[in-house]
């Protein structure tokens, strides 16, 4: 419990406009959180004591002049208390610091506290976004507003945010509090005899009946604790919210594997031990490929695999479909560690048991081919990936009749449109986007149990960089919008989700959401020069994916927050900011080259198209900017960015006909690429690089623009 505040600097940050009655409220509020002290029993048990809040007015003299340390404090802070007025809404400072709170992942512990007005006139913008908020509003308006009345109720309203910084329940606390007030209400009467004896058989009779209450519920916890359902599927919610308890999840589910087992192994059916015993080893590999820890979550799958495998060989009904979701799980993990040769061939087995099923689900089959897909495209078959695509939307047919054949065929679009995107065939990718974002908005609208948020917000962002790079910027900023308005609802609702691993899951799932779609913002301002507005879009990124990286230690989540680095230093070089621009692409180089090789082909030619960037324009060495940038080429010689920035080495080493081949071959996917070139171009000579080449450059820049038609291409698979 104590390791909770080594990770905050702050346990509370309020949130308040700088109003009389607001400020009043405020500093008292602030004044009984840190004079707050928690009932000895939740102290016995290892619950921390609150010890640090902020305030602006406290800690910073000239209100919000410091708005970097402002920011600070608010991202060291582990809960936010909202104090909501009708002068509220209209603060966009207060609706930023929500804002941030809900990208941070920690919606779950925003706490308003409404002084006046309804929620409706008197919550920021943001706040309206959080599903759950109105659970957690702590509500001490009275008429007329007077302090002493409004802060007799805070006096209870504020433990609603004392659990959410201690990690108590609320019920326990408000128990306690309720049982320290009887008690100090019984101390002030205890002055005759007859009352003194009076009060000390309620006192007596309240004692007991706490500690009866304490027992019994500490016997329940022990029970529960021995449960399955409570060891491998519903971890206490509250320990996701610290941000270093990660490992400390995997390692309860390993000590507690045994007893598990142990508990299934009661059951005198034979069958139904084994189904669970594999089905308890396949939620084990799930949190710890959540976790990262990939190698253990493939022990425990692999022995899942084992148990589905002997139940087929002793012929029990429903196995078969069993074994082959767990040889699909198997493929998901080790494609995950990098080992796409051995994820093709567990996606494989997958996809022949299945189909050898007695009645398989054609979306089923459609989702494990879609995954074979996706495991050759990360491997850099993407000829090979597209072919399973079209298999698996062939096999759905032009309807689909059933939620899940949707979800299928919305995923295969998905993952086609993203192959077609990279090779630069944007008309195509649009259209296979285009029907994947149809797809999942129909879940979205009409089956909620369905709908697949997470999917929803990669298609839409992918869909707008694929527009943005045709140059159709005001129909990307406008998907963009509706993206981020629904990343934003995600993570704050997946904050709020019960059970441990499916809440872990989804608030990095929505955290990566949001950080892809605040990356590929900052990619379309790059393209029309906004170069300070995509460098916050961009820092916000790195932030996000920094801090997954570190909680995962996945190769891939490293590998994405060195490409949004990468993306920082390219945009602060054609800002001219090169200190900047060198620290950024040196950072996302060196969390870059220990993972990328681990990654696949694909990875590994883009970070050798960044070093041949960085190469190229901070050290200004042309030769190994040209080496880099043809290692990359060779990879991956259908990927933009590697033609691109070898095109660059090319022409300052002076390989000039080469160079214009490779531009005459981007230029063509669309306008969009053609600004990015000129505006290349333009930052390079701003920074001193040189060549007569380049009005030659800018002349085929100019003729592909005027021929460009929306069915150019010519890069292929």
């Amino acid at each position: 419990m104590e390791e909770r505040r080594q990770d905050f600097t702050y346990d509370v940050f309020f949130s308040y406009r700088h109003r009389p009655l607001d400020s009043e409220i405020t500093q008292k509020t602030f004044n009984l959180l840190e004079s707050y002290r928690l009932p000895k029993p939740l102290r016995e048990q290892g619950f921390p004591e609150i010890h640090r809040a902020f305030r602006d007015t406290e800690e910073l003299p000239v209100s919000r002049i410091l708005t970097e340390s402002i920011d600070a404090a608010l991202r060291s802070a582990n809960c936010l208390i909202v104090v909501c007025s009708t002068d509220t809404p209209s603060s966009a400072w207060i609706d930023r610091e929500v804002g941030i709170f809900i990208e941070l992942g920690r919606a779950d512990r925003i706490y308003p506290l409404l002084i006046s007005g309804d929620p409706e006139q008197s919550f920021p913008p943001s706040l309206m976004l959080v599903p759950d908020i109105m659970d957690r509003v702590m509500d001490i308006r009275v008429p007329g507003s007077p302090v002493r009345t409004m802060m007799a109720k805070a006096d209870t309203e504020i433990l609603k945010a004392v659990s959410g910084v201690t990690g108590c329940r609320y019920e326990d606390l408000l128990r306690e509090h309720q049982i320290r007030r009887n008690s100090r209400l019984i101390a002030r009467g205890a002055g005759a005899t007859a009352t003194f004896l009076a009060v000390l058989a309620v006192s007596f009779g309240l004692m007991r009946l706490a500690q009866n209450y304490r027992d019994a519920a500490a016997e329940r916890e022990r029970a529960s604790m021995n449960m399955l359902s409570e060891l491998t599927y519903e971890l206490p919610a509250r320990l996701t919210a610290v941000p270093d308890a990660y490992g400390h999840i995997s390692g309860i589910l390993s000590r507690n594997t045994e007893d598990i087992n142990a508990i299934v192994r009661l059951s005198q059916h034979r069958e139904a031990v084994e189904f669970e015993e594999a089905s308890n080893f396949e939620k084990l590999a799930t949190a710890r490929g959540v976790l990262g820890q990939y190698e253990e979550a493939l022990q425990a799958q692999e022995t899942a695999v084992g148990l589905y495998r002997s139940l087929v060989n002793a012929g029990v009904d429903g196995s078969l479909e069993e074994l082959a979701s767990s040889c699909n799980n198997r493929g998901r993990l080790l494609h995950l560690a990098g080992r796409y040769a051995e994820a093709g061939e567990a996606y494989a087995e997958a996809i022949a048991l299945y189909a050898g099923a007695t009645s398989p689900s054609r979306s089923e089959l459609a989702t494990f081919i879609t995954n074979a897909g996706a495991n050759l495209a990360s491997s850099g078959d993407l000829a090979g990936a597209a072919q399973r695509y079209e298999e698996a939307l062939t096999l759905l047919g032009g309807t689909q009749n059933t939620w899940e054949a949707v979800k299928a065929a919305a995923g295969a679009n998905y993952n086609y449109g993203i192959i077609l995107y990279q090779v630069g065939r944007y008309s195509e990718a649009e259209d296979r986007l285009r029907q994947a974002y149809s797809l999942y908005d129909s879940m979205l609208e009409q089956a909620q149990s369905m709908a697949d948020p997470h999917s929803f917000v990669q298609t839409v962002s992918a869909l707008a960089l694929c527009l943005a790079d045709e140059g159709r910027f005001r129909e990307a900023d406008g998907l963009y919008a509706r993206a981020i308005q629904t990343a934003l609802a995600q993570a704050s609702g997946a904050a709020s989700a019960e059970g441990a691993v499916l809440s872990l899951y989804d608030q990095l799932e929505s955290q990566k959401n949001l950080a892809y779609l605040f990356n590929n913002r900052g990619l379309l301002l790059n393209m029309q020069a906004d170069y300070r507005t995509a460098d916050t879009y961009y820092l916000r990124a790195s932030e996000i994916y920094r801090g997954i990286s570190e909680r995962t230690a996945s190769p891939s989540d490293a590998a994405v927050y060195a490409v949004t680095m990468l993306n920082v230093g390219e945009n602060a070089f054609k800002a001219g900011e090169y200190k900047h621009s060198r620290e950024a692409f040196e950072a996302g180089l060196q969390a870059y080259g220990p993972v990328c090789e681990m990654l696949g082909s694909s990875e590994t030619a883009q970070y050798y198209a960044w070093l041949s960037y960085y190469e190229l324009v901070h050290l200004r060495d042309p030769q190994a900017a040209l080496e880099a940038g043809l290692k990359g080429y060779e990879l991956q010689p259908n990927a933009v960015l590697a033609n691109i920035n070898l095109s660059y080495a090319l022409l300052y080493c002076g390989y000039e006909d080469d160079c214009d081949t490779l531009i005459r071959s981007v230029a063509a996917l669309g306008e969009g690429q053609i600004q990015n070139i000129r505006l290349d171009l333009d930052a390079q000579e701003r920074a001193g690089l040189s060549s007569g080449h380049i009005p030659v450059l800018r002349q085929l820049l100019d003729e592909a623009e005027a021929s460009l038609s929306s069915g150019s291409e010519v890069l292929s698979f």
